[in-house]
């Protein structure tokens, strides 16, 4: 039987990444970044002749989506962490034929590979989906030398369509 095991420990920065991938990779996140710096470009070429108002408000939306709300992404991730023992602690993983075993401590939870709706290699992070909102994160850093023969293993258990790796 084949298997293979890897531990897990999230950083701030690990589930900061995600989370700025996942929201800028959306179209709500485009089109935040599009608003963003059109109103800085407004800013800029109509400098001379808006009030302090309308500099005010093209300044608030331009800095809304490239400043703000990556701070707030960054505040959420390192809370998340924070108060997450699951994901500061690390999470052991067993892949086999059967299914992911995901483990801490003593505690086991056993995903079927038919469970899994995506997986996705976004750059530093393997992620894989159980639904859209809830998914496993293995950095590339953590997998090491493991990667290859970990997508390999997702490769054959998982519907071709359902995974988008490198």
């Amino acid at each position: 039987m084949d298997e293979i095991k890897f531990k897990i420990t999230l950083k701030v920065n690990d589930l900061y990444y995600f989370m700025m991938h996942h929201y800028y990779s959306k179209p709500a996140g485009i089109i935040g970044l599009v608003l963003s710096l059109g109103s800085l470009v407004l800013l800029i070429t109509r400098w001379n002749v808006t009030d302090a108002t309308a500099k005010m408000l093209y300044f608030i939306i331009a800095v809304l989506f490239t400043v703000i709300n990556p701070l707030m992404l960054r505040t959420k991730a390192k809370a998340q962490i924070q108060r997450n023992k699951s994901l500061s602690g690390g999470l052991e993983y067993i892949l086999s034929d059967e299914h992911l075993s995901v483990c801490l401590g003593e505690e086991k939870a056993d995903i079927e590979w038919n469970q899994i709706i995506k997986v996705k290699d976004n750059g530093r992070e393997l992620v894989v989906y159980m639904t859209a909102a809830r998914a496993y994160i293995w950095p590339k850093d953590q997998l090491g030398v493991q990667y290859d023969a970990v997508t390999a293993f997702l490769k054959k258990h998982i519907d071709a369509g359902k995974i988008k790796v490198k």
